[in-house]
């Protein structure tokens, strides 16, 4: 009897003993092996329509198999038209992204990259929100057009890398009504490899850049390369030392050039004043 009772006890003991080990072995599994997420899916936007017309309103009541309506019914209208399908990515938000560069770099404009998200406020976006970024003009609807609407795909995509919305801290001023460039802030003053002067397009048609000069009117003059800016679009001038790219320039500068109280001036290539913004 003494030794069934040590024999039960033995069980006892290594049944919880090998419950403690799976459950270690699984928690280091968890650990060293985190589960891997799709970091984007296409999206496809789906235009739909229909004519107008009635719809019934059926009853409760079943009689052989029929349906009776029990109501006239609501009337449902909208604009009979061709279906368009228009291919999204997915764009997770990261530090120093802006609607602007994001527009520029994706060959979109802002306006349908804030329809598609439905934002009321497009410098308000968030490091690590997800967004949706047309990779077409979307189509243009009638007042009486149904809203599109977003459906998702399972297949996972890569995405794109880049978005959250710098906070201006400082009114631009544009120079004279011919200006087409806004000079929004400047990020990381005073630590060369952060700071980085960012413009905007403003107005319609294509503006070159080519010739073009920023200044701090100390002598530290960058003058632009072949570079054209459309409508909606955005580039960063870097202090630093890069690769330039189609939204980032490098002045390859030894040190940071600019300080709280600076004016950033710049000049086309008639030497004509275009904008200008004080360093906050």
């Amino acid at each position: 009897m003494r030794q069934a009772k040590r024999l039960f006890y033995i069980v006892i003991l290594n049944i919880i003993i090998s419950a403690i080990t799976v459950g270690v072995v699984l928690q280091l599994w968890e650990k060293d092996h985190p589960p891997i997420y799709a970091e984007s899916t296409p999206v496809v936007i789906i235009v739909t329509a229909t004519e107008s017309g009635i719809l019934p309103i059926y009853g409760n009541e079943v009689a052989s198999g029929t349906l009776a309506p029990v109501d006239t019914g609501i009337i449902i209208t909208g604009t009979l038209q061709a279906v368009p399908t228009i291919e999204m990515l997915t764009y997770r938000v990261k530090e120093g992204d802006f609607l602007g560069a994001l527009a520029a770099q994706f060959n979109i404009s802002v306006a349908d990259i804030v329809a598609v998200n439905s934002l009321t406020d497009p410098n308000s976006l968030i490091v690590g929100q997800i967004i949706y970024i047309p990779t077409a003009p979307l189509p243009s609807a009638t007042s009486t057009s149904i809203p599109p609407t977003i459906v998702a795909s399972a297949t996972p995509r890569p995405s794109a890398t880049t978005t959250h919305g710098p906070i201006t801290t400082s009114t631009p001023t544009i120079v004279g009504q011919e200006a087409q460039v806004v000079i929004d802030k400047v990020i990381g003053a005073g630590a060369l490899e952060n700071e980085r002067i960012v413009l905007l397009r403003t107005g319609n048609g294509e503006l070159s850049l080519a010739g073009w000069r920023l200044t701090d009117g100390q002598g530290n003059d960058y003058i632009f390369p072949q570079l054209t800016l459309y409508k909606d679009g955005a580039i960063n001038i870097n202090s630093r030392t890069g690769q330039n790219s189609v939204v980032d320039l490098f002045w390859c500068l030894p040190s940071s050039v600019w300080s709280s109280g600076k004016l950033v001036s710049i000049y086309d290539a008639q030497n004509n004043l275009r904008a200008t913004y004080t360093v906050p």
